[in-house]
């Protein structure tokens, strides 16, 4: 009965934490800051792309971008998909499947965090505190809402499950269905979603890995056998996201946003202090255009997490390991805040590194490296505990309860202040998410990226008088365009709305000599003649692009082989021997 009520309030714990964290998603209709609206319709028109040829596509088409604009090719191509795909399975209703991946993303960071601390030996209502550090923190709500950037909120939710699913891995005898998957499905999200939460979240994990390692006094026995097989299966779940991953890395440097990407930690050097990170109760500065852009750091938590640290780290129950795991947690803790607070520090940084733009988004780790010290604190508190440090350990335990409903109470006030709702002065965000749903070859009226991704690398040709050829993006058809177009006469140069480079996008029956000076590109006829021509514009078949799709699609039926491999050892175990 006592485990039947234990579960009973970790479900009641996860469900209140999703519809607390969603309820302005759920329950208005508001388009937040310009980002979410964006995402929105982005995910929509992946969705329909990936319905008319059932896999995903490079592009979008549009009224006002033109035709073969190679967004998917370089943006979170794998996230939009599935979201779309969703909203298309449940009937084309794209609000109602953005809801629902944001609720699943909000779930499975909660119950990543929870399902770690279980593993490491935390029991009872102490295992949700590091998952409420998480998804109570000022960036992990400004990430969905203040800053409206859905995809690094979906990415950097996948970092819990995959830590709680890597550590099952790694210390269960055998490996069982479940928990592979989660695995499996937290790495391609996080891989295919947001390159510079892959960038920045991968850096960060490996180094908490060596401070971990280090404080606990750099342990030679590691299970390297099981450790091999874990970054095996991540690997392949990576490569389901090679289709668009390869042409980002390979051709990434031949687009408009490459040579926009800069760093300057004194443009935001008002959200850069420790003054403001680290003030308990939750503010903007006046200096901010995003009146809901809250960027503080747990600071609640942080504070029970050290006061619990230092009480109870010499205390005779605490063993050498959790003392070490304590300094560990305690430094990358400090490490996270140092990267916000100091210049100097990125002077050490290059790209890709830098494309971070702002330091306060270093926020994500602080809020996981400050879960960690809760998390640890726990123990320690739990391990006193038991061992009759009453006293000691109920101030701790009621500090605890206080530390997690005054940081609830701040989640709540951060989501409904007033400015919440509409949050960009720059920016017209939309009173309403469904306008931005007017159609998949009409942008939004908050998209602002005009030529992020067209190309860069091709010559810039003048093009004389009005010579123009203008595909209708209505008429593009699972990365495809084929028709008999009427061009322009004789062998100038004309002008086109094709947005992919010829690295993405193969144009057939003229000749492709440059680009404008916005990036389209432009083109000439293949001889001195006149009247229709057969025009043909496809994915280009590059040595890059198709080995993408090979190792995407052999990535898989590599996972689904694993899977029901495991499936099927189960069901042979629980039938026990046969006589």
């Amino acid at each position: 009965m006592r485990w039947i009520n234990a579960r009973g309030f970790d479900v009641f714990m996860v469900i209140a934490a999703v519809l607390v964290v969603t309820a302005p998603v759920l329950f208005t209709s508001s388009g937040f800051a310009v980002d979410f609206t964006n995402d929105l319709w982005v995910g929509w028109v992946a969705g329909r792309e990936f319905i008319q040829g059932w896999h995903p596509s490079y592009f979008f088409n549009t009224d006002q971008m033109g035709a073969f604009y190679p967004f998917f090719a370089f943006y979170g191509g794998t996230l939009y998909t599935v979201t779309g795909t969703v909203s298309a399975l449940l009937g084309d209703r794209p609000l109602v499947g953005f809801a629902v991946v944001t609720a699943l993303a909000v779930a499975g960071c909660y119950m990543g965090m929870l399902w770690l601390g279980r593993q490491l030996g935390l029991r009872g209502w102490t295992a949700h505190a590091p998952a409420l550090t998480v998804v109570t923190s000022a960036y992990y709500i400004t990430n969905l809402y203040g800053r409206g950037d859905w995809r690094e909120f979906v990415a950097t939710s996948t970092i819990a499950p995959l830590l709680a699913a890597s550590v099952h891995l790694a210390r269960a005898p055998t490996w069982r269905p479940l928990p592979v998957l989660v695995f499996v499905l937290a790495m391609i999200i996080f891989t295919g979603s947001h390159s510079l939460t892959l960038i920045w979240g991968t850096t960060m994990v490996a180094i908490a890995l060596l401070v971990m390692w280090l404080a606990l006094g750099a342990p030679r026995r590691l299970p390297y056998p099981r450790l091999a097989r874990i970054a095996g299966l991540g690997a392949i779940a990576a490569l389901v996201n090679a289709w668009f991953l390869f042409p980002d890395i390979a051709y990434f440097k031949n687009t408009m946003i490459s040579t926009e990407l800069a760093f300057d930690w004194y443009a935001s050097s008002f959200f850069n202090t420790p003054s403001l990170v680290l003030d308990p109760f939750r503010r903007v500065p006046f200096q901010s255009s995003t009146p809901a852009l809250f960027v503080q750091a747990p600071v609640w938590f942080l504070a029970w997490g050290l006061v619990a640290g230092v009480l109870l780290q010499w205390r005779r129950p605490i063993t050498n390991r959790l003392r070490g795991a304590w300094l560990g947690a305690a430094i990358m803790v400090g490490l996270t805040l140092g990267l916000i607070f100091y210049p100097p520090v990125w002077k050490l940084f290059t790209y890709p590194w830098t494309g971070i733009q702002v330091p306060y988004r270093i926020g994500t780790y602080v809020f996981y490296a400050i879960a960690g010290l809760v998390l640890i604190s726990a123990l320690q508190l739990q391990r006193a505990s038991a061992a009759g440090l009453r006293y000691t350990s109920g101030l701790l335990r009621f500090a605890l309860v206080a530390v997690c409903a005054v940081s609830l109470g701040l989640c709540i006030w951060q989501q409904w202040v007033p400015k919440t709702l509409i949050t960009n002065q720059y920016f017209n965000s939309d009173p309403n998410r469904s306008e931005a749903l007017t159609g998949v070859h009409i942008l939004p009226t908050t998209w602002y990226d005009r030529n992020a991704f067209l190309d860069l690398q091709a010559p810039v040709v003048t093009v004389p008088g009005e010579r123009l050829l203008l595909i209708n993006p209505r008429l593009v058809h699972d990365n495809h365009y084929s028709a008999w177009m009427n061009v322009p006469p004789g062998r100038e140069p004309i002008q086109t709305n094709i947005g992919g480079g010829s690295y993405i996008a193969h144009i057939s029956g003229l000749e492709r000599v440059g680009r404008s000076a916005k990036g389209y590109a432009v083109v000439r006829r293949l001889n001195n003649g006149s009247g229709p021509v057969h025009v043909t514009v496809e994915v280009t078949h590059s040595p890059v692009v198709e080995l993408s799709w090979a190792l995407s699609i052999l990535a898989v039926i590599a996972l689904f082989v694993i899977l029901t491999y495991l499936s099927v050892g189960v069901r042979l175990s629980a039938r026990g021997p046969t006589a």
